[in-house]
């Protein structure tokens, strides 16, 4: 008996799309013209970088064997001290990381942090931190605030041998309580290619438990006791100086990489850029077009 009726009117209006391709062709060239200067900034860094590897590097060469095997020979060849076979009881570790004061160079001071994790985790009691350069420290405070007793930043440029002689004396002192030193840093394979390089010294008081028996040949060198003194200083010395040298390259050479990587991914993000900037272009030139035929059509 009842029967549905049908609205008489219906609704036949249906709202128009509406396109922004002003606001975003202007969003698309903002961020064409920063990736362009990140661009530019990347590749002026690469070089700046290109050109301080290149001199760390002659600087590695021309250092690196200073004093580095002179005082391990002289207990390697010593048949006297071979037949003690001192051995030393290593209950104290004093860690000395050793990384760059500046970022933009690629995962060389992560990697040393995440070594340094590695090293303590079995036992964090046995082990103390003395950290060289401003991003091992900061990467080292949350998990190992505990054991940072010291930090070295800011160290001058280029690296020297005074530089190292101090940084070697301070380490020394910090160690006096410890039976090794532990230096863990980044060495120089190439410039696509570093490694992580863990290398152990003694302490003073273990090195004078050492050198008690190496016999002295030469009348004309000074007592044992001044022997033994310059001896160590030469031994740490040279030590932390062929790090720190083997760091800088490392740390030069990253930092050139990282930065070549930087500008390949700008080029390609400004490719994709351009081409979407393109599109939206021409996607209202094509509808300014239609507007203007469907306009002239209803004249």
């Amino acid at each position: 008996m009842f029967k549905s009726l049908k609205p008489f009117f219906t609704n036949s209006l249906v709202c128009a799309p509406k396109y922004n391709f002003g606001a975003n062709e202007k969003q698309i060239k903002a961020r064409i013209k920063a990736v362009k200067s990140v661009a530019k900034i990347t590749k002026a860094m690469k070089m700046v970088a290109a050109s301080k590897m290149r001199i760390d590097v002659q600087r590695l060469e021309r250092g690196k064997n200073f004093g580095i095997r002179t005082v391990s020979s002289i207990f390697a060849n010593e048949t006297y001290l071979q037949k003690k076979n001192v051995n030393i009881a290593v209950k104290k570790t004093l860690l000395v990381p050793i990384t760059s004061d500046k970022g933009l160079c690629g995962g060389v001071n992560s990697g040393i942090v995440r070594e340094v994790k590695a090293i303590i985790a079995p036992n964090r009691s046995g082990y103390k931190i003395f950290s060289v350069g401003e991003k091992g420290t900061t990467g080292l405070l949350r998990p190992a605030k505990d054991l940072l007793v010291f930090a070295a930043t800011e160290l001058s440029s280029p690296m020297n041998y005074a530089t190292a002689a101090s940084l070697a004396h301070k380490i020394n002192e910090t160690a006096e309580d410890c039976e090794k030193i532990q230096l863990v840093y980044n060495e120089f394979r190439s410039v696509i290619s570093t490694v992580i390089r863990t290398v152990d010294v003694w302490p003073k008081k273990q090195f004078s438990q050492h050198f008690k028996h190496v016999t002295k040949y030469d009348v004309s060198e000074p007592d044992k006791e001044y022997t033994q003194q310059y001896y160590f200083e030469l031994y740490l010395g040279s030590a932390v100086y062929h790090a720190l040298l083997q760091n800088a390259a490392s740390e030069q050479s990253a930092r050139m990489n990282a930065m070549e990587n930087a500008s390949k991914n700008a080029k390609e993000i400004l490719e994709k850029l351009t081409l979407l900037y393109n599109k939206v272009r021409q996607a209202r030139i094509t509808m300014e077009l239609v507007e203007v035929v469907s306009g002239a059509n209803a004249l």
